[in-house]
């Protein structure tokens, strides 16, 4: 496996980590329980794919608007369940959520 440096080879990674059976049990999760993966995908996102050490997903995704490494996981597997389902990238949506979040979290 690849370590990937920018999210389209997120997608690509993530779609030959998984055989058919599991991509379409992940397909078939609501985004509650996409969410849930945040402990065990989500830690193996983070944690193999540098993204708390930094590096070049890291950097790429601080070019999209992402600062913490919980949130570009998130958004990560959050893209994919969305190009599972063929619905919109929520992607600049979610860049703008995490902004505002730390924003106040700094002001506080």
């Amino acid at each position: 496996m690849n370590k990937p440096t920018t999210l389209l080879e997120c997608m690509v990674e993530l779609q030959k980590m998984f055989p058919e059976e599991q991509l379409a049990k992940l397909a078939d999760m609501t985004e509650d329980e996409m969410g849930m993966t945040h402990h065990g995908l989500g830690q193996w996102i983070r944690n193999n794919w540098d993204l708390w050490k930094g590096g070049p997903l890291a950097d790429h995704m601080k070019s999209l608007g992402f600062t913490h490494p919980d949130d570009m996981s998130h958004s990560i597997i959050k893209e994919f369940w969305n190009r599972l389902n063929k619905r919109n990238s929520e992607l600049e949506k979610d860049a703008a959520h995490y902004a505002e979040y730390w924003a106040k979290k700094e002001n506080q």
